[in-house]
């Protein structure tokens, strides 16, 4: 996946894609939706490399501190509910993507 359109967008730009990303209910350029999806792919994996330590860690907390696997188990439901979120964004602005340009848009 190339990140070519939402590297060549401005500050203003860039957080409008944070906005068509991380709500609902937004309406966008095709400019913006295709940055959109450039970069959900990478968020989603950056959530799910987050989720993997804070697993790590509350594992290590329940042998060692109840305070810490508490607040890591918190963190926990908030990362599995965020990558949740993230996919399901992801998944409905490429669908978005996909039937406003066509397949061989993500083909490259």
């Amino acid at each position: 996946m190339h990140i070519d359109v939402y590297r060549s967008c401005t500050w203003r730009e860039k957080r409008e894609v944070l906005n068509v990303f991380w709500r609902s209910n937004m309406d966008a350029t095709s400019r913006i939706v295709e940055a959109s999806v450039q970069y959900g792919y990478y968020a989603v994996i950056c959530l799910v490399v987050v989720m993997l330590e804070l697993a790590l860690i509350l594992v290590v907390g329940l042998d060692h501190n109840a305070l810490v696997a508490a607040l890591s188990a918190l963190a926990e439901l908030f990362m599995i509910w965020s990558t949740w979120w993230a996919i399901k964004r992801y998944r409905r602005l490429r669908y978005q993507f996909l039937g406003s340009s066509g397949i061989s848009a993500l083909a490259d």
